[in-house]
């Protein structure tokens, strides 16, 4: 049986008491169950996995959904800090060896989401938390898989398949403390994954639905109704994972330090060009001011950000953040309330919905910025323009209208989205310019009038000392929007700022300029005949000047709320912050070991640059990518279990074309970046 220092137990007790269970809700019971390491060659061929999990579950007997529940990539060895009095996981030994060295004991990151699953499964759910130590957390990366992501996927399907077959015919370990038969309802099944997780999460999906995939024949059939992620990854893998066929959250920590880009924005982006869904299914951003990566996993310590750019910490640099904690229990339980099950309560995810206003409970908290639609398919919405035409021209093929603007352009959206996503760049330096972007040519019209809200996303850009000055709490740009009809009659104005608060970019570094969805009820368009539609106005009329971004233009056939605005949100929320949080940083002692040419075990011809620092590399969720001149490279590995030595692997040819004397910088997300000088071939 696996045994667990009381230590730990006493840390879980102190946070399950932050979030007290209702008087209604069903008891709970845990337990634990890890299989031998084995070499399994349908996860990795590289090096030994385990099936190593937590499980919480109602004590009355019944079939219950399953949420399934991976965390990111961290340390699997830990060493106690009395100074700060945390544990400090610096070491990965026991990726390798399933053992640590002296002084060192085993991180348990799969019980750091405690705090959500017992409560969870307190509503009548079996929650399953995964530990990925063993040849995942912190080994190199493999062709095709730079973060482990697809290995990740394929762990979480294999404990699906233990899962599966104890559920059917009982016989799960004994140190589970009790029996899983006839307990799991696999017809509703929801995910989360955390950083690494989150890409893992989705890989698990994708490869179970791949053509040909054996897990089917495996786990039997599986509905995924359901994914929330926190902080992840994308793009860490050859393939692209999306988020279709399920209701999809992210929750974005506005100065995470580790995927300090926010690149979980990237799937929303994609799915919001995926109009062939089957069924109305809502994709969601959250993004969290003052939330760092670590703190929503309990067993992560010590903070991965510093500074706070634009918004002010929910956290201390050491052993964690109620208040951060908050943000995901009051949306993660909501959003699997609402969305897994037989008797799932659809309403409850309108927290994520822009256009509904926010509990106090979050509000009281800290400040979010939301996107959101509630379908992309075809049949829900009118697409008035996405700008994936050349600027001037509409989605629907039609010219559109501008005047007194500095600069309308399309293109791509900001740095922080995926490629695809394709948004107006707009500028304007005086009031009354106006861009209206139009569905049908002047004396024509479209009848709108099964669609009752309208629906855009906007960013906005850092100008002049925009970035360098503090927020505004009701939000840092306003315009005007009317709806014009096909003699360009125009109907009443509806103030941004009356039903939406839009914020300027942000970060653990400044700035990721993120989209947020603005939701209008038809109905509010005063004087509107939606029989008689052509076009959107967009009048820059009540800011002076200012730089944005404009998205996704569509009505859509879910009704918009009556303002997601509230009244409880104070200025102290959003502050500038360039005070560091960090302790007292010594110069780096940074050395490049060794160059040298290595025959691969297929044989193949490779440079390693071995590079060492006094300062040791976080096993982060951000890939760490050398810099060499206009040449990045982000395959590496720890050589042993220490993490103060990092090994970038090149082709020979990729060594070739950087010039001798380059100068050689190691970013690893949001880290301060190590320089090793120059490059001596």
């Amino acid at each position: 049986m696996f045994h667990i220092r009381s230590a730990v137990f006493g840390l879980l007790a102190s946070v399950a008491a932050t979030y007290p269970i209702t008087a209604s809700a069903l008891a709970v019971e845990q337990g634990e169950y890890k299989l031998p390491a084995s070499f399994d060659s349908e996860v990795t061929t590289d090096l030994q996995t385990e099936e190593w999990a937590r499980v919480w579950r109602p004590t009355t007997d019944g079939a219950y959904p399953l949420v399934i529940f991976l965390h990111g990539n961290h340390g699997t060895c830990g060493r106690y800090d009395s100074v700060h009095k945390v544990r400090v996981d610096d070491d990965v030994t026991y990726t390798f060896s399933g053992t640590c060295p002296s002084g060192y004991v085993v991180t348990p990151n799969h019980l750091g989401y405690n705090y959500l699953a017992k409560d969870l499964a307190s509503h009548g759910y079996v929650v399953v938390s995964i530990n990925a130590n063993r040849g995942v957390n912190g080994a190199g990366g493999v062709s095709g898989d730079d973060g482990r992501n697809l290995i990740r996927g394929r762990l979480v399907l294999r404990h699906m398949q233990y899962l599966a077959q104890w559920n059917a015919d009982g016989g799960a370990p004994s140190s589970l403390g009790f029996d899983l038969k006839g307990i799991l309802d696999f017809s509703h099944v929801g995910l989360m994954g955390h950083s690494r997780g989150g890409e893992g999460m989705r890989a698990a999906v994708t490869q179970y639905e791949d053509s040909g995939s054996p897990w089917p024949a495996r786990i039997g059939a599986v509905t995924f109704e359901a994914m929330y992620e926190i902080g992840p990854v994308d793009g860490q893998t050859s393939r692209i994972l999306n988020n279709t066929g399920m209701q999809w959250n992210v929750l974005l920590p506005g100065c995470d330090g580790d995927v300090s880009d926010l690149e979980g924005l990237k799937p929303y982006d994609r799915s919001m060009l995926n109009t062939t869904e089957s069924a109305a299914l809502n994709k969601s951003t959250f993004e969290v001011f003052g939330a760092n990566h670590n703190f929503y996993n309990t067993e992560w310590q010590l903070s991965d950000a510093g500074n706070c750019s634009g918004e002010t910490p929910l956290f201390p640099q050491y052993k964690g953040s109620k208040a951060q904690r908050t943000t995901a229990y009051e949306t993660l339980i909501p959003f699997f309330l609402a969305h897994v099950g037989p008797k799932a309560k659809p309403k409850k995810a309108k927290l994520f919905d822009p256009s509904y206003p926010l509990s106090s409970k979050l509000t009281k908290v800290t400040a979010y910025a939301r996107g959101f639609t509630p379908a992309p398919h075809t049949a829900d919405n009118f697409i008035v323009d996405n700008f994936d035409k050349s600027t001037g021209t509409s989605s629907e093929g039609v010219a559109n209208q501008s005047s007194g603007l500095t600069q309308y352009l399309h293109g791509s959206g900001s740095s922080n989205d995926d490629s695809t996503q394709r948004a107006a760049a707009i500028n304007w330096s005086a009031k009354n310019g106006f861009l209206q972007v139009n569905a049908a040519n002047k004396n024509n019209s479209i009848d709108i009038s099964s669609y009752p809200a309208l629906e855009f996303r906007v960013a906005l850009r850092c100008f002049g000392s925009l970035c360098n000055s503090n927020p505004d709490p009701t939000g840092d740009v306003d315009f005007s929007i009317e709806l014009a009809n096909a003699n360009d009659d125009l109907s009443s104005a509806v103030a941004l700022k009356d039903v939406a608060v839009v914020r300027r970019p942000t970060g653990a570094f400044c700035c990721n300029v993120i989209f947020q969805t603005v939701r209008v009820p038809i109905s509010d368009f005063a004087g509107f005949d939606p029989s008689n539609f052509r076009g959107v106005r967009f009048i820059f009329d009540r800011t002076s000047a200012s730089s944005i971004y404009l998205a996704d233009v569509r009505f859509t056939k879910t009704p918009a709320g009556s303002g997601g605005l509230s009244g409880k949100m104070l200025p102290g929320f959003l502050t500038v912050s360039n005070a560091t949080q960090t302790p007292p940083q010594h110069p780096d002692e940074n050395v490049v070991v060794a160059t040298r040419r290595i025959t691969s075990p297929s044989g193949v011809s490779q440079i390693e640059i071995e590079l060492q620092s006094s300062r040791v590399f976080p096993v982060a969720n951000a890939l760490p990518t050398l810099i060499a001149g206009g040449h990045s490279f982000r395959t590496s590995r720890f050589p042993s279990g220490k993490t103060d030595r990092l090994i970038f692997t090149l082709t020979p040819a990729e060594f070739a074309a950087i010039p001798n004397g380059t100068k050689l910088t190691l970013r690893i997300g949001g880290a301060r970046p190590w320089s090793f000088g120059v490059l001596n071939k």
